[in-house]
C-alpha cells in the first residue's frame, strides 16, 4: 500500500466537497483513501471547509456589490437586509407642490438648508 500524500489541489477539492455537503465517507472514496487517512491529512478542510467557502463567496459578493452589480446588491438586500418584493401601489399626487420653495428669500433658504443638514447629520 502506498502512502497518501496530500497536495494543495487535493486539499482544495476536499474543502469544496465539504462545502457542498458531501459526506466524509464519499470524500474518502473519491480520494481512494480510508476514513482514518482522510481525518489525519484533511482535518482542517473537514472542520473548516464550509466556513472557508462561505467566506470566499461573501467576499466575492461584496466585490460585486462594490463594483456596482445590481443583481448582487438586490440579492444581498433580500437575503440579509430583509427586503421583499411586493405589490406596487401607485398613488395619485396633486400637480402642485405641497410647499412653494421658490417663494423663500435667500436668507430663508440658507436657514432651511442649515436645519436640514443638522437633522441629517452633515454639513458642507
Amino acid at each position: 500500500m502506498t502512502q497518501h500524500l496530500p497536495t494543495d489541489e487535493l486539499r482544495h477539492m476536499v474543502e469544496v466537497l465539504v462545502a457542498g455537503g458531501t459526506p466524509n465517507r464519499t470524500i474518502a472514496k473519491a480520494l481512494d483513501i480510508g476514513m482514518n487517512t482522510l481525518r489525519r491529512h484533511y482535518s482542517n478542510e473537514l472542520d473548516h471547509g464550509l466556513a472557508t467557502a462561505n467566506a470566499k463567496v461573501v467576499r466575492r459578493l461584496f466585490r460585486l456589490i462594490e463594483q456596482g452589480s445590481t443583481p448582487a446588491t438586490i440579492f444581498w438586500l433580500k437575503a440579509r437586509a430583509g427586503w421583499k418584493e411586493g405589490q406596487v401601489v401607485e398613488v395619485a399626487q396633486k400637480a402642485e407642490p405641497a410647499y412653494n420653495f421658490s417663494a423663500l428669500t435667500d436668507a430663508e433658504r440658507v436657514e432651511l438648508r442649515a436645519k436640514l443638514e443638522a437633522v441629517m447629520g452633515r454639513t458642507h
